[in-house]
């Protein structure tokens, strides 16, 4: 239970945050924190609602919206006494409070504790005269705790020139912090540096305000005149350090150990990931270890209305920075490169080359002496750059990237981060928006980049433009390159294969992932397996928004026929994560023969694979595509696979519907057969054992010429005769079907039969031949990496362990089968290993855990309408109630 002043006016109940309801609401309450303990008189209350403007009705509103406001606070939980009306007025007596909690750490001297309590300027959003001057006050309190942290880090050796230089930016006036840094830059002995922020604060005193500085700054400046560093340290030109850097530890530690190892080090990335940030804040660290100075040139290889500097451009700047004056500078690069090479022999310096181009660049910038530590930042893949290290970085990760608009913004993150898809440059362009708009809400703004289609637009403050910067790296491309860009744009699917590349392209394999490297060298694309590649989702934007209707039209029509024709095992290796979203973008676009040829082949990968959730959108996909054809055929086999996801999804009634009206519109004697198949499985798990058989029979009349399909049916009649009690045909059938799998060379189906008859076996009392028959048949299911195969057989050999009087074993398979179904999401098998969990239980004399799963098998089945299963538990738990 918490209120808040030190940023937007908030109350939170645990992780929740409490509304207020509207303005008034939330100058009352910042009105009663900010005398928090203390009656507040109707009065000033109505002073700060209405700004000594009130209407005739002012006291009776003021009473309305506080006593709303009490309501509120008892709703989310608050005890009666936090907030009551007491004489003249009102009292909030805050459980936990920010600005308590800020004062507390700064009497302490917890000063950094102390800050952190600050989410933001004081009652941000709550505007009004009659506060101006609480906000000036406690910012004052903010600034003057900030002035006696920075000192006290100081006086202890601390560096802290980057936050004074960002301070006295923004404070020009405030002759603390002027004088602070001032200090802090004589300590680290950058007595010129010092002298030349002392100028600049006393020229804009005197020319504001008409006054001298003050006479403890302009002491401090004769002090800094009189003493020389004791340590004097090299020209220091790196660009301001962001205090507000966040995440990156990993890289930062590892470039600061690289750096003085003698290597160039080049840090290659996405545009807007980070980069210079990142080699900046290393630089910064790593700089006292090199004490001839630490020198920087931005080479602008990609900067908006800037030609990429020459490389005699950049080493003129660089000797510049050694003090070598321009006009002893020799004109050709050969000449000016060996006298930078010369000059900087054996000295110590760190050099930091940002945003280059391309290895010719940066090659004749590098120094001849391991002394000299080169670090450069490239939108590029910098790879024919001889001996260099790469470091190459990605988005933020998620926690750091909410921490950092967080950081910026000076609000909670609630999915702006997400939105802006982890990338630095957006994230922080999203905060800088949110912060010179107090009246919008974080999630307001989570809202405004909800839209895949206009998220670039939004991400633009001042000459911080995302698309912008990504315009830049594309503009870099040659144009079939550009053109490959344009295109992956309008894949609908997460990973980027090459033959997908190709198909859109109209171009060889070969040719199409020459072009994907090319892309994934300038870090337009990622990879994230080997001849899988990605986008960004916010480039993925930027492609789509370059693409021409007529060329996309054109490499969708040609992606469409590529999945349409499907491939081999490696094929939908590849191809597994973009099958439902292919599926989905043939049917939004209305080309229903592509949706539903490709739910026919794909659906059955998938449902090997146990892609359960993936299955039956495939499947439903197709259906749809397929009614919307109108072809008679199609329907019916569409029918066939929705019938099985169903089934898989433990949606029995739904595919108990699809295969009777499979059913009614097959033609062909194995399409019949495939519905009367799955029509007999689904009577088997409703226990109609009988009119199970009865569909058994007449489809393998019907099936007779089509071994897959007998083999299937075969196994089913197994599990169907030994419900029925007929043994000795149940283990004919299963045999048969093993062996028909076992000839067509289906290694997976032969699994699954195989278990069947160790079953079989066992209830005929083989128990030697059903056990080691069913360990064999785990076995082949681990080796032929067949998950779902692997939890069926475990389930029938922990049955076998049972009628074995082998509980202990038998509890083993049973978990393992249940653990391995968890991650396939299997409700139907679930029910099946939970009953034969139960029973280990109870075997084992755990009557808790067997209780437990019998009761999760009974819960499971009765959803599904698994009437077998379900029957199964509750006879487990009535034996465990006895």
């Amino acid at each position: 239970m918490e209120f808040r002043i030190l940023g937007p006016v908030r109350v939170r109940a645990g992780d929740r945050p409490v509304p207020t309801a509207g303005p008034r609401q939330e100058r009352v309450l910042a009105a009663l924190l900010l005398a928090a303990g203390r009656v507040v008189p109707v009065e000033r209350l109505v002073d700060v609602v209405w700004d000594g403007e009130p209407p005739a009705t002012a006291t009776r509103q003021v009473r309305n919206v506080t006593t709303a406001l009490r309501r509120t606070l008892l709703d989310a939980g608050f005890a009666d006494d936090v907030l009551t009306a007491e004489g003249p007025g009102f009292v909030l007596r805050p459980p936990a409070f920010d600005l308590r909690e800020f004062e507390a750490h700064a009497e302490r001297g917890e000063y950094r504790e102390a800050l952190a309590c600050w989410r933001g300027p004081a009652l941000a959003g709550v505007a009004g005269a009659a506060l101006e001057g609480e906000v000036a006050r406690l910012e004052e309190h903010r600034l003057s705790t900030v002035e006696l942290c920075l000192a006290g880090e100081l006086a202890d050796g601390e560096d802290v020139v980057a936050e004074l230089t960002a301070l006295v930016l923004e404070h020009p006036l405030r002759e603390g912090f002027t004088g602070l840094l001032m200090r802090a830059l004589h300590q680290r002995g950058r007595q010129a540096d010092a002298l030349r922020v002392y100028q600049a604060t006393r020229r804009r005193l005197v020319d504001e305000l008409g006054v001298e500085p003050g006479p403890r700054l302009r002491s401090l400046h004769e002090q800094v005149l009189r003493e020389p560093p004791k340590d004097p340290a090299g020209p220091c030109y790196l660009p301001f350090d962001l205090p507000d850097f966040t995440g990156r530890q990993h890289e930062v530690d590892r470039l600061v150990s690289l750096l003085p190892e003698g290597a160039p080090v080049v840090v290659d990335g996405m545009a807007g990931v980070g980069k210079t940030a990142l080699a900046v804040r290393a630089a910064h660290l790593a700089a006292s270890a090199f004490g001839d100075g630490q020198l920087f040139v931005d080479l602008h290889g990609f900067t908006p209305g800037r030609a990429p500097l020459s490389p005699e451009t950049a080493l003129e700047a660089l000797l510049v920075q050694l003090g070598v004056p321009a006009n002893r500078h020799p004109d050709g690069l050969d000449r000016r490169a060996a006298l930078w090479r010369a000059r900087t022999a054996g000295r110590k310096l760190l050099v930091l080359l940002d945003n280059a181009l391309n290895e010719d660049q940066v090659r004749p910038l590098l120094p001849g002496t391991g002394t000299v530590a080169v670090l450069a930042t490239s939108r590029r893949h910098l790879t024919a750059l001889d001996g260099a290290v790469p470091i190459s970085v990605d988005i933020l990760p998620p926690s750091a990237a909410s921490a950092l608009f967080t950081a910026v913004s000076g609000r909670q993150d609630a999915g702006v981060a997400k939105r802006c898809g982890y990338l630095p440059l957006a994230i922080r362009i999203a905060a800088a928006r949110l912060r010179h708009r107090p009246q919008w809400t974080v999630e307001e703004l989570a809202e405004r980049l909800g839209s895949e289609h206009d998220r670039l637009a939004e991400l633009r403050a001042g000459s911080r433009d995302v698309a912008a910067a990504f315009s830049l790296s594309y503009e870099d491309l040659p144009l079939v390159q550009r053109r490959m860009f344009r295109l992956l744009g309008g894949h609908p699917g997460t990973v980027l294969t090459t033959g997908a590349a190709a198909a859109m392209a109209g171009l060889s394999e070969r040719d199409a992932g020459r072009l994907l490297e090319d892309l994934l060298d300038a870090h337009l694309l990622t990879q994230h397996s080997r001849g899988g590649y990605g986008f960004h989702d916010l480039l993925a934007e930027h492609a789509r928004g370059l693409a021409d209707p007529d060329e996309a039209a054109v490499a969708r029509s040609r992606l469409l026929d590529y999945y349409r024709d499907g491939g081999d095992e490696r094929w939908y290796a590849g191809e597994t994560r973009n099958l439902v979203a292919v599926t989905e973008h043939a049917l939004a676009h209305e080309r229903y023969d592509h949706a539903w040829r490709i739910a026919e082949h794909t659906t059955a990968h998938l449902q090997q694979r146990g892609r359960r959730d993936e299955f039956l959108t495939v499947a439903r996909a197709g259906n749809t595509a397929a009614r919307r054809l109108g072809d008679p055929d199609a329907i019916q086999c569409s029918l066939g696979y929705l019938a099985d996801a169903y089934w898989e999804s433990g949606e029995l009634g739904a595919a108990m519907a699809c295969a009777e009206e499979r059913l009614d519109l097959a033609r062909s004697a194995v399409d019949r057969a495939a519905a009367l198949s799955r029509l007999g499985a689904l009577h088997g798990m409703f226990s109609r054992y009988d009119k199970a058989f009865a569909c058994y029979r007449d489809a393998l009349l019907l099936a007779s010429a089509d071994e897959s399909l007998t083999s299937l049916i075969l196994a089913n009649v197994s599990h169907n005769e030994v419900m029925l009690g007929r043994l000795d045909d149940a283990l004919a059938s299963a045999r048969r079907a093993t062996e028909i799998r076992l000839r067509n060379g289906d290694e997976r189906g032969a699994v699954l039969s195989a278990a069947q008859e160790a079953v079989v076996l066992s209830h005929l009392g083989r128990s030697e031949e059903a056990l080691s028959l069913a360990e064999r048949s785990v076995r082949a299911a681990v080796e032929l990496a067949y998950p779902f195969g692997e939890a069926w057989s475990r389930i029938d050999y922990a049955d076998v362990l049972l009628a074995a009087e082998l509980p202990a074993q038998a509890r083993e398979q049973a978990e393992r089968a249940c653990g391995i179904l968890a991650e396939l999401n299997h409700p139907l098998l679930l029910a099946m290993a939970a009953n034969s969990f139960g029973a280990a239980c109870r075997g084992t004399g755990d009557p808790e855990a067997a209780l437990r799963h019998h009761r999760l098998a009974r819960d499971t089945a009765r959803r599904i309408g698994y009437l077998a299963q379900e029957s199964r538990a509750d006879h487990g738990i009535a034996l465990l109630m006895e």
